[in-house]
């Protein structure tokens, strides 16, 4: 059935407490509590999105002439990404903080969490990648929580469609503990599909998967994991970026982990302290 042949109407019975909030970040965050995902508007325009496809493509070209060549990336199973993105131009730091997706990751994360991870991830036609199987963002756990502990943000610099892949989704698999029987997976999964300009914002314990891209082009996306701030970032963007004082926003610096990373030692751990209250001390 299309979606022009719904009914559309909403009429209930017997029910007696609902939502009147129809505000569309509303409606994400029910999607996303109850499905395990939502899609979103990143606001970027069209020349923003090619501008972040040519700098994805660049900076994996770096980071193969780092690594000695491709052909490592390839022994090691990480071809076609590009890594901690946002340490390579001040680009990808607004991308990271994308209002749509900070007002989402504050409405279920609160005030303080960091981003774990940001990777370009480059779906070649007619590849193999690791992305094509079953995961959770955080990979191996088994167990669910009352409220998320990280959420993750794909952004689509291309468009998500069943013939470039998509990205396979089990809803409402972020809230069981094991992953499902095959005859389940099979009968269940759903291609999620999106524009470019849109992210896809999921639970990051919610089963997905890239599908295969059967089109003629390459189709990227850049995804971002956030999480409270006592997980491990997967590589320091404090570090990677230096001090980088000229970053003077406070939610900026606290979602590249600025503050959060581990003290050196006791005195050093209540300067960190003091200074998020605006107290400096030699």
């Amino acid at each position: 059935m299309s979606s022009s042949q719904l009914d559309n109407r909403v009429i209930t019975h017997a029910v007696r407490e609902s939502s009147e909030d129809d505000s569309t970040i509303s409606v994400a965050l029910l999607e996303l509590k109850v499905k395990g995902y939502t899609i979103i508007d990143s606001g970027l325009s069209s020349e923003e999105i090619d501008r972040l496809r040519a700098l994805v493509y660049q900076v994996y070209e770096r980071q193969v002439r780092d690594v000695g060549g491709e052909h490592n990336l390839v022994a090691m199973n990480d071809a076609n990404i590009a890594r901690a993105l946002a340490a390579y131009d001040d680009m990808f730091i607004d991308v990271a903080c994308i209002q749509s997706v900070v007002h989402v990751c504050d409405s279920v994360l609160g005030p303080f969490y960091t981003l774990m991870s940001q990777n370009g991830i480059i779906n070649i036609p007619s590849t193999n990648h690791y992305q094509f199987t079953w995961h959770r963002d955080l990979n191996y756990q088994h167990y669910v929580s009352s409220r998320p502990l990280a959420i993750s943000a794909l952004l689509c610099i291309d468009p998500f469609s069943a013939e470039t892949g998509g990205t396979y989704v089990l809803e409402g698999s972020h809230r069981e503990e094991r992953f499902p029987s095959d005859s389940y997976v099979k009968a269940n999964q759903k291609v999620v599909t999106a524009l470019p300009g849109q992210v896809i914002v999921f639970d990051a314990m919610l089963y997905h998967r890239t599908g295969a891209n059967t089109s003629l082009v390459n189709r990227i996306g850049i995804n971002h994991i956030y999480t409270q701030p006592f997980f491990k970032q997967q590589y320091s963007f404090p570090y990677m970026l230096g001090p980088r004082e000229d970053i003077v926003d406070s939610k900026v610096r606290s979602i590249l982990g600025y503050g959060f990373e581990p003290a050196m030692d006791v005195t050093n751990w209540r300067k960190t302290k003091l200074a998020m209250k605006g107290i400096h001390i030699g």
